[in-house]
């Protein structure tokens, strides 16, 4: 036990202990090589057809809705600005960086205020087994931005996949980090927001789709350590649910800007946590010192998942504290966000995609009731982050493809024979 509560300490701290140090050493006898060649490996796939499998894991996947107009954006970016904006203009900025990501022909440069491409994309998440997506719910006091491609799926109730709400509570700001400088709309957090939140949240958690546990719907909240009193407020969005006729809810907390719910002193509070990668990931062992004018990180990717697994897999029968939702990324790049100070994970290779979905399909097997059995992915479309779901150009449907791998699971048979 102790060990493991060094190499948590060390993982949060950022400092390099003799733990990690034998973590890497056997790794590196289990035959890990991080001379990496390449900055993002993989192969182009065609579409794989898995609707006929079965799956027992829930996977949700972050969704974020900027791909469509809206009067703000325009005034704050220019006319007609969307998330493909900065995914357009993105270009290499060292040898081998893939850049930019050019979205497969299938799916294009998709516009989320049609209904068609919405649609488009819920069939292929349930081709693939997606369990659901979870919208970004951008709300500020009561004014809402990006609501439409979640206000038109509510629209059709023929659209059978579930979804949740993420408040994606920071401030909306030019440098796309929620930071106190160069605000565009800002989080006030009024006496008045927890009622109106609730209130505004009700048509969303009132459709027979949104997702629950034991009847309870599940309400993620992104950057819990930005609420000011943010017990009270807790204890105020549950006394509004009872009085509004929601109910009990779940509140979930987003390990975030290097939170947890123990950190924060809402373990008592909130009902889980969900790993929000890469944040409280950008550890200095994992970290590639090249020297850039433009202060950009550059982390090992192969290194970020070996850690990440080997800790789960010597941690998953031992459950500990409040409840933990475990999720998964592909290559993040938020180069195209950036002229300065952007972040790659370097060294991305699909079967390395592959193992860290193997070891949280595992330990959710292990772990969680079949009816809680989450997990999530970082995400379905950040295009401007680069890490993605969806097909791109260059290599297909690999991600998607392997994602369906890893969560369909093999059935025994009378004649002792698994089948996929």
């Amino acid at each position: 036990m102790r060990k493991y509560q060094i190499l948590f300490r060390w993982l949060n701290n950022k400092k390099e202990t003799a733990i990690v140090k034998r973590v890497r050493n056997k790794l590196k006898r289990q035959g890990a090589d991080y001379k990496i060649s390449e900055a993002y490996v993989s192969d182009y796939q065609e579409n794989r057809d898995f609707s006929g499998c079965t799956t027992d894991v829930k996977t949700i996947a972050f969704y974020l809705p900027q791909f469509h107009t809206f009067p703000e954006n325009d005034q704050w970016w220019g006319m007609g600005f969307t998330e493909w904006t900065n995914t357009r203009k993105c270009v290499p900025r060292f040898e081998g960086h893939y850049q930019p990501r050019i979205p497969h022909k299938d799916i294009g440069y998709y516009d989320l205020s049609t209904e068609s491409a919405i649609e488009k994309q819920i069939q292929l998440a349930l081709q693939h087994k997606v369990y659901g997506f979870c919208f970004y719910y951008y709300w500020f006091s009561g004014k809402k931005l990006m609501e439409k491609p979640l206000d038109i799926f509510l629209k059709h109730p023929e659209w059978k996949i579930n979804f949740c709400l993420c408040w994606a509570n920071e401030n909306f700001t030019r440098t796309w980090d929620g930071a106190a400088t160069d605000i565009l709309i800002e989080q006030k957090y009024t006496n008045e927001d927890p009622k109106k939140f609730i209130m505004d949240l009700k048509k969303y958690i009132s459709d027979e789709r949104y997702i629950r546990i034991d009847g309870k719907p599940v309400i993620l909240i992104y950057n819990m350590s930005a609420i000011p009193d943010v017990k009270k407020t807790i204890c105020a969005w549950r006394n509004y649910a009872q009085k509004e006729g929601i109910g009990d809810i779940l509140i979930w907390m987003c390990r975030t800007n290097g939170s947890n719910a123990k950190v924060l002193g809402v373990e008592k509070e909130i009902d889980a946590e969900v790993e929000f990668p890469p944040h409280n990931m950008w550890w200095k062992p994992i970290k590639e010192n090249w020297e850039r004018k433009d202060e950009a990180k550059i982390y090992n990717y192969q290194k970020l998942v070996d850690v990440l697994t080997y800790r789960i897999e010597k941690e998953k029968n031992k459950r500990q504290g409040k409840k933990l939702y475990h999720t998964c990324m592909m290559g993040w790049d938020n180069s195209c966000r950036r002229k300065n100070g952007w972040t790659v994970y370097y060294g991305y290779k699909l079967e390395y995609f592959g193992k860290w979905l193997s070891v949280l399909v595992d330990e959710a097997r292990k772990n969680k009731e079949e009816e809680e059995r989450f997990i999530f992915v970082n995400a379905w479309n950040e295009w401007g982050e680069g890490t993605y779901l969806e097909p791109d150009e260059k290599y297909g449907y690999a991600n998607i493809n392997m994602l369906s791998e890893q969560i369909c699971v093999k059935r025994q048979w009378a004649n002792g024979k698994e089948e996929e």
